[in-house]
């Protein structure tokens, strides 16, 4: 078989260079287009400074909205530790500061997963204080910001409680429907099920449904047995009421 003999390239041919060529056009482009290349650059230098920017505060308001979590929580225990102890005056005082702190974090990023703890936190010691109208409010404001279910379900507890407290009997109504959401949504078997359960034989005893009150209490016992010594009392009293 006759090989077939290739063309001997021309002077012309060797003479050019294809990657030189390439280099010149792509400098005859940058030259040309300079201006839009440089100001592309800088739009995306500026998207990376602005990004790490912003990254940096996120970063920065979830820790300061992590601490303002923590030192209001061991302020309100503080509190706590000194109503036990009858010293009021201290009791007060330690409240006010960890309601501030958990006000004060919330207020500054209501976005954040630990302002909205510190929001939960205040919205309990309104509850302690009785300011329920204050409670409800913040509760409301923390549910209305869409956050996971690790809120939800605290925040659905206390607004039961609260409800549950203020005792309008539209509140009940409330209230019980609160309870009920939180057993849907909760694990069984889950100390907040045994909480909206007693909740809920709480808000039954009150409306005289008995039987009804005394089979959630007993739910709720089964799952946290400890009993205080009203709940004994309670389930003597229902014992009688339906028997």
């Amino acid at each position: 078989m006759a090989h077939k003999t290739r063309n001997k390239l021309t002077k012309k041919e060797i003479e050019r260079d294809p990657v030189g060529e390439k280099l010149e056009a792509g400098l005859l482009f940058i030259q040309r287009y300079q201006k839009e290349i440089i100001g592309a650059l800088i739009a995306i230098l500026i998207i990376i400074f602005v990004s790490q920017y912003f990254i940096g505060r996120k970063k920065a308001a979830t820790q300061e909205s992590m601490a303002g979590f923590i030192t209001a929580g061991q302020l309100f225990d503080q509190a706590m530790n000194a109503a036990e102890m009858n010293q009021l005056e201290q009791s007060v005082q330690g409240m006010e500061a960890a309601y501030g702190m958990a006000m004060q974090t919330w207020n500054a990023n209501s976005q954040n997963q630990w302002a909205r703890n510190a929001a939960i936190l205040g919205a309990k010691i309104d509850i302690i204080r009785g300011n329920y109208d204050a409670a409800i409010s913040t509760l409301q404001a923390v549910l209305a910001a869409n956050p996971d279910k690790t809120v939800v379900i605290p925040a659905l507890l206390h607004m039961g409680i609260v409800l549950e407290n203020r005792g309008s009997e539209q509140d009940m109504v409330n209230a019980e429907a609160t309870y009920q959401e939180l057993i849907e949504i909760t694990e069984e078997g889950s100390q907040v099920e045994a909480e909206a359960l007693r909740g809920l034989s709480r808000i039954a005893f009150k409306k005289e449904q008995y039987e009804q009150s005394e089979e959630y209490l007993r739910q709720a016992l089964a799952i946290s047995a400890d009993t205080t010594a009203f709940e004994n009392y309670r389930i003597a009293q229902l014992a009688e009421l339906t028997n």
